[in-house]
């Protein structure tokens, strides 16, 4: 993860499940209140994509923007926490 003032980056590339809802849950849990998370990925790990979408959801942590590269498959996901 990397994290700066207002936006924290969980870069899941390379990780299969359950790693990247872990990550998720990790991301969320330690995130400040209305901090900015992207999770981004690639076509690899397009079945985490989904995942995290239906993580985010019984989180109840709205998808602000999601993008999908329809040439790489290349994805990013991106979320705001909610206050607590």
């Amino acid at each position: 993860m990397t994290e700066s003032m207002n936006e924290l980056i969980v870069d899941i590339t390379g990780f299969k499940c359950p790693v990247p809802l872990i990550k998720t849950r990790r991301a969320i849990k330690q995130s400040t209140d209305d901090q900015i998370i992207k999770f981004i990925g690639t076509k690899e790990e397009e079945i985490s994509r989904k995942e995290i979408l239906v993580a985010l959801e019984t989180m109840k942590q709205p998808i602000i923007n999601m993008e999908v590269n329809s040439s790489t498959g290349d994805w990013e996901i991106i979320t705001k926490k909610q206050q607590e």
